[in-house]
């Protein structure tokens, strides 16, 4: 059989420009058993495409039954968003009351009372907090201090890594001169 004909009714179909009477031709074509395997992928394709060809009509009730749908919807996002919108409120409150709650607790046994009778002890043991402070936070400071020695100790060897690239590239031009001056004594020998 020529296959021409279905070639020629498949390029109108996918153009866009088939008639019904072409489609239904194309379709009985493609549904003959000795079809080429070259047609095997527009068979699925279209096949399956007219399957369903028969289109029931809306009901006449359709749009109201889709404008009914959006507004129960509709409903519900806004129930949603209300119950939202109070659970946040409530947990704002609550969460103000346990603080405040934590104040009256925590601000009755803390009231600070003059420790010291002697103004020089007070004095004194002030500067000894205070040079513990110091103590520490220099303690803190040689930490970072070793850190930024890690910090050259990697900008170091990203020199290194660069000097080698260097060599690299120095050495790949070594060997090109060596070739050269290879291929000039192969060429004098003869």
């Amino acid at each position: 059989m020529n296959w021409s004909v279905l070639r020629t009714l498949l390029g109108k179909y996918y153009g866009g420009v088939s008639s019904r009477e072409e489609e239904k031709q194309m379709l009985d074509l493609l549904n003959q058993e000795d079809l080429p395997g070259e047609f095997y992928e527009d068979k699925i394709l279209i096949t399956g495409m007219h399957a369903g060809e028969e289109i029931p009509e809306p009901s006449t009730d359709l749009d109201k039954r889709i404008l009914s749908a959006i507004n129960k919807s509709e409903k519900e996002k806004r129930i949603i968003h209300g119950s939202r919108r109070l659970y946040s409120f409530v947990s704002v409150a609550a969460s103000i009351i346990i603080i405040i709650g934590f104040w009256f607790i925590f601000d009755k046994k803390n009231h600070l009372k003059d420790t010291y009778q002697d103004p020089q002890l007070a004095y004194n043991e002030t500067i000894e907090v205070l040079y513990r402070v110091s103590s520490n936070l220099n303690k803190g400071r040689d930490q970072i201090n070793e850190l930024s020695l890690i910090g050259e100790t990697r900008s170091k060897l990203g020199l290194i890594t660069d000097s080698r690239e260097t060599i690299r590239q120095e050495l790949n031009a070594l060997k090109y001169i060596e070739s050269s001056i290879e291929m000039l004594d192969l060429t004098n020998n003869k």
